[in-house]
């Protein structure tokens, strides 16, 4: 049987990474003739590992997403002469790591099934917030297409007349649920390789993407030997399965031939990283770990701001390997008196020189940086204060022990480039949470562009720990010769960033006495968050419904405060809050955007237009990304009166 296969791969750093390389292997051993097409104009590293593996190479524009790629393919670069000289048809995106184990059993499996057309998995019928209701269909990750229905008429036209679509939503609805209803319409066969059914629901709205949620799961017992690449980036805390990501990833390392490595190298580039430390539950506890002769080299850099803390400090340095190079800097020559007596190395050194400092201890293996914090009543109750130093120094600096389980995490973990403590969650600390980028992300950002990082930042994922208190590998502190005296104010937004441009996730660390304090603590607010909100705001099931009743609770005590409501935003969300919203008097969107000219009668005016506000309460009806964007907009003209739905 003569096959054709079309691989198609877009990253927006124009990368190809090793699993790609595994992937275009295997395929071949299966495959007649493999032909690759990259949604990118260039690609800039990695060429050589298509070059090695592709009998043709196509470059495009990444119009009309993966569907706009296989068409083009089909239709212009390959030719229709040449597609129907095989017997079958394979399509496959880069969106899948694996195969966990041979392609050539995957096809020899499937070729007993005698379908017309075959992919992974299905989805059944249901209902996604994303598209709305769901025919059940064929993920189009991975189709192949068999000779019947490659030759008939409907296929190549079907190509030749499918449009270019605009959006990821209309690939997902028009493209991949629509391909399997389309072709079984006319009679076509199909099936998959996983066992879904098994998870599907008779109640349509609880059947979900099971490569999503149930990764691991997946893999271990559904028969489906890829891992997809979105799932990493997915909030799962509705359901709570991210348990199966780490699941996966150990199950992928320990049962299976194919190198986890190849997997991490590409996440921890292509991700947020604090997606990555949820997903992952990158949350390192540390138990009581024997002190071991620990062959690599560690400094442990402390910054001084308060005289009264050396008690404290000194209590922590006193369990301390002297082995170890402890370096103790203050801005003030007299907090060093303390220090100076127990013959620590002490220096004063100016804030500012923060980074100048760190970079000294660039060649050392691994590198603790701790401050000190104000333990006084001068600003609020010392033990606020004490617990916030014990958060911090208990769990990055416990004892040798501790010191011990921390280097072997990272030793266990090649990718861990960075632990810090928890954030902590008492006193005025609590009031931190949520707080984002504490209006700082375009410098952040500023910064790390200058720096010259490769991250992904997000205005609306945020570093999940802000902090300068922090275990880092060595190596990753050289890049901070790139960055000004006068942004160093930023270091304690960037250093998971950092970490990600040398290539490693980030962590929090732990003790085992302090995590099981937490955990009580974490467990006491939910509890009286909820209980707080069900008395306000009326009862709920599940986390969404509880945001939703905050919405609702909060929408309604806005709208009482004005008599002339504004909408910004025409989209979906704004439709569907129009009945609990009363005297709209128009809708808003931004200049130069496309907009109908009313909502059921209601106007729509573009912002220019507007030539007074201080009358009017505005809604943003939108998401999070685009009340980003539109709050610095309405802020500019001074309006302040606005909530976000």
């Amino acid at each position: 049987m003569k096959r054709l296969c079309i691989y198609l791969t877009y990253d927006k750093q124009k990368i190809i990474d090793k699993y790609i390389g595994y992937m275009l292997r295997e395929l071949k051993t299966c495959v007649d003739y493999l032909v690759v097409v990259c949604n990118e104009e260039e690609i800039l590293s990695g060429l050589n590992i298509l070059k090695e593996f592709a009998d043709e190479i196509f470059y495009r524009f990444n119009i009309g997403f993966d569907a706009g790629g296989f068409k083009d393919a089909l239709c212009e670069y390959i030719g229709w002469d040449k597609v129907l000289q095989y017997d079958e048809l394979v399509l496959v995106n880069d969106s899948i790591y694996g195969p966990l184990r041979s392609m050539k059993s995957v096809f020899s499996e499937m070729e007993q099934r005698l379908v017309d057309f075959w992919g992974l998995a299905i989805h059944g019928e249901g209902r996604n917030y994303f598209v709305g209701n769901v025919h059940e269909h064929i993920q189009s990750y991975f189709l192949v297409i068999g000779s019947r229905m490659l030759h008939s008429p409907e296929f190549m036209n079907y190509w030749i007349h499918l449009p270019y679509f605009k959006t990821f939503k209309e690939t997902i609805a028009q493209y991949e649920i629509g391909f399997t209803r389309y072709f079984s319409n006319l009679g076509y066969t199909y099936d998959a390789l996983a066992d879904t059914k098994v998870n599907d629901s008779m109640n349509s709205k609880n059947n979900y993407s099971q490569y999503a949620l149930i990764p691991f799961e997946m893999m271990e017992k559904r028969n489906f030997p890829f891992l997809k690449k979105q799932p990493f980036s997915v909030n799962t805390l509705y359901c709570q399965t991210q348990q199966n990501f780490k699941q996966a990833l150990d199950y992928i390392d320990k049962e299976t031939n194919y190198d986890v490595n190849l997997i991490l190298e590409n996440i921890v580039r292509i991700h947020n990283i604090a997606d990555l430390q949820q997903t992952l539950h990158l949350q390192y506890i540390i138990s009581n770990e024997e002190e071991k002769n620990l062959n690599v080299s560690i400094a442990i850099v402390v910054f001084l701001a308060y005289k009264e803390s050396s008690e404290y400090v000194l209590e922590y340095l006193k369990k301390i390997n002297r082995n170890f190079s402890i370096n103790i800097f203050a801005e003030n020559e007299e907090f060093l008196e303390d220090y100076i007596k127990h013959n620590y190395t002490c220096k004063a050194a100016d804030e500012e020189a923060f980074a100048e400092l760190l970079l000294e201890f660039e060649e050392y293996d691994y590198v603790c940086v701790l401050h000190d914090t104000d333990v006084t009543s001068e600003i609020e109750f010392s033990c606020v204060g004490k617990s916030y130093f014990y958060n911090v120094w208990e769990n990055m600096l416990k004892d040798n022990n501790h010191i011990t389980g921390v280097i072997e995490c990272f030793q266990k973990n090649a990718f861990l480039g960075f632990l810090t403590s928890p954030q902590p969650n008492f006193g005025n600390y609590f009031g931190e949470y949520g707080r984002n980028w504490y209006k700082k992300f375009w410098e952040v950002q500023r910064v790390i562009n200058e720096m010259g990082l490769n991250c992904q930042i997000s205005e609306i994922k945020p570093p999940f720990r802000i902090t300068n208190n922090f275990w880092i590998r060595g190596f990753v502190l050289k890049k901070l010769k790139n960055i000004k005296r006068t942004d160093v104010l930023y270091l304690e937004f960037l250093w998971s960033y950092l970490a990600q441009d040398a290539g490693y996730y980030s962590g929090i660390v732990e003790t085992v006495e302090y995590a099981s304090m937490n955990e009580v603590n974490l467990q006491y607010y939910l509890y009286k968050f909820a209980d707080h909100v069900r008395g306000k705001c009326g009862d709920f099931h599940n986390y969404d419904e509880m945001l939703e009743r905050l919405r609702i609770c909060g929408l309604e005590i806005f709208c009482r405060k004005y008599s002339k409501i504004m909408v910004y935003g025409v989209g979906e969300e704004a439709r569907a809050r129009k009945n609990l919203l009363p005297n709209i008097e128009a809708y808003v969107v931004s200049d130069c955007q496309e907009k109908p000219q009313d909502i059921d009668g209601i106007p729509v005016k573009y912002l220019s237009e507007i030539k007074t506000l201080n009358d009017y309460g505005i809604i943003l009806c939108m998401n999070k990304e685009n009340q980003l964007q539109v709050i610095p907009l309405l802020e500019a003209r001074g309006f302040e009166n606005y909530f976000c739905v």
